[in-house]
């Protein structure tokens, strides 16, 4: 199935104030089923139970184990991912400090297939997520930071990526779609030829 058949739109806005669906599906469906780790830094804050994206990972990657990191307590998560065998949640954590992704993911040599960077929406928040998620990219792996804010930050964050990844960056402008001024896309996409 695709991710606009998936997606419960009451808990993500992937696809309601944001145009990304039809992008994710087309950059993802060859990952659907041999994709083995996915992350995601952002859990949603979309009331007293969340996780709308990390239960669509859930569903979309059938053979993946999902991670899904946030600042939200647990007791804010939706009850179905807490005990889920195939989902991994750190809440009430930073996912964008050196200590917790070094010990967590560099250490441990896992590789993501995909990564998702939608935080806090920062520039300093998205240049930290490419330099540490970066590292642990798997050799097709694809990084997307989503609801950039600012065309301005695009230079930015590509002089953030290291030299062996340039090749790979690709921009998304998808803010005629729905006339949002934060519908910008930022890929890596190492599984490009």
């Amino acid at each position: 199935m695709s991710l606009d058949i998936l997606v419960d739109n009451s808990k993500t806005d992937k696809n309601t104030n944001h145009s990304y669906l039809s992008l994710y599906n087309q950059l993802l469906i060859n990952k659907k089923t041999t994709a083995k780790n996915v992350l995601e830094i952002g859990i949603g804050d979309f009331g007293e139970k969340n996780g709308g994206s990390i239960k669509l990972w859930k569903d979309f990657f059938t053979n993946a184990t999902i991670y899904g990191i946030d600042i939200l307590p647990i007791n804010r998560v939706m009850d179905e991912l807490i005990n889920n065998s195939r989902v991994v949640l750190y809440t009430s954590t930073d996912g964008y400090n050196e200590i917790f992704f070094k010990t967590q993911f560099l250490e441990k040599n896992i590789k993501f297939d995909f990564l998702l960077d939608d935080g806090p929406h920062t520039l300093e928040s998205m240049k930290q997520f490419i330099k540490l998620y970066s590292q642990v990219m798997a050799d097709d792996g694809i990084l997307i930071i989503e609801d950039i804010q600012s065309w301005s930050w695009i230079d930015i964050l590509k002089n953030e990526v290291p030299e062996q990844l340039k090749q790979y960056i690709i921009i998304h402008d998808l803010r005629s779609n729905k006339n949002r001024y934060d519908d910008i896309v930022f890929t890596i996409n190492k599984s490009i030829n």
